[in-house]
């Protein structure tokens, strides 16, 4: 591949990376960029590079999207060391950085308002596990006390994630955006799997397990400057209601997404740890005694439908003494 194909791929990719991050990205766009970014490997190669770029040397500030499009097609030749040059001089420090990504097929933005006489509402119960196919072909699955609103619209397809942990196989269709809305996040697919858990009102998780993914807050959130970021598989971000938008090292994916096949992966957890995520699989809770302690902690996969075997094995390996009350579990330290 020549020189000249070389800059020309590598204009085409900074101005992609302009444009994606433009608060007036469209449809069109969402589909155009995929449809580039799986055009050939070196078009792949091409968008880590500009975002590698675009992230050393902060982002842009006073100059709009249109000016920088043109700019990174026209006046932006030469070799690495003089774009870099060159757009220096036109970014500071309005758009936070970006993370690293690669490719995929898929990207994620905005909230549309849910007409709540329209939506269908799907439940799981506390330690139980629902699977819903969709009209669309698209598939979501519930995990524990989970509870979801879905409405297929002729323009859009809109789903709220009103409580517990979801999971998203999204079946393509370019012309009706798949959108999901937790909390202050609102997230768009064209074709992706992710994962979402509302640990409460105010914090949600959001996993990426395959395709690229941006998740933005809504424009009424409580932090000063709604922030989006555009995510790739195993990437994750916690959206809080009062810190915004923060992101987490790449995550167990495997650990994330056990539940799906009705099972629970500890990765050395504490006491604490481990009783949390047992609780939400459980009508009746565990408490722990007062002043029980265990020096151990406890990695491995366990069942989430055989409780009792998966309680009993989680109390031997912290050496603890599990017991049933009326009306919940009881760990507590055991007898010398």
């Amino acid at each position: 591949m020549g020189t000249n194909t070389n800059n020309k791929i590598t204009n085409q990719a900074l101005a992609w990376v302009a444009r994606m991050r433009s608060e007036s990205v469209t449809e069109t766009d969402f589909a155009n960029f995929a449809d580039w970014l799986n055009g050939s490997e070196s078009h792949r190669q091409a968008w880590d590079s500009a975002l590698d770029t675009w992230e050393t040397l902060g982002v842009v500030s006073h100059l709009p999207v249109e000016q920088l499009l043109v700019a990174s097609d026209t006046q932006c030749q030469g070799g690495p060391d003089k774009k870099r040059g060159y757009l220096a001089n036109l970014f500071s420090g309005f758009w936070k950085p970006v993370t690293s990504l690669a490719a995929t097929t898929a990207i994620v933005v905005s909230l549309v308002m849910f007409m709540q006489e329209d939506r269908q509402h799907y439940v799981s119960a506390v330690g139980d596990y629902q699977q819903i196919t969709l009209q669309d072909g698209s598939l979501i699955e519930l995990n524990t006390d989970t509870e979801i609103a879905v409405l297929l619209g002729e323009t859009s397809r809109d789903i709220e994630l009103i409580k517990g942990e979801a999971f998203f196989t999204v079946a393509s269709d370019k012309t009706k955006p798949f959108i999901v809305t937790v909390g202050d996040a609102r997230v768009q697919a064209l074709g992706t799997a992710f994962n979402i858990y509302r640990q409460s009102d105010n914090q949600s998780t959001l996993s990426v397990i395959e395709g690229v993914v941006r998740v933005s807050e809504a424009s009424g959130s409580s932090t000063a400057v709604p922030e989006s970021k555009m995510l790739l598989a195993n990437d994750v971000v916690i959206v809080n209601a009062l810190s915004g938008v923060s992101g987490l090292q790449a995550s167990n994916i495997e650990q994330v997404t056990a539940w799906r096949s009705r099972q629970i992966m500890f990765d050395s957890a504490s006491v604490t740890e481990a009783v949390a995520i047992l609780n939400r699989y459980l009508e009746r809770k565990i408490l722990v005694a007062e002043n029980t302690v265990s020096k151990h902690r406890i990695s491995g996969v366990f069942s989430s439908r055989e409780q009792d075997e998966t309680l009993t094995a989680v109390a031997q390996a912290f050496d603890l003494t599990l017991v049933l009350e009326e009306k919940n579990w009881l760990l507590s330290q055991s007898n010398p």
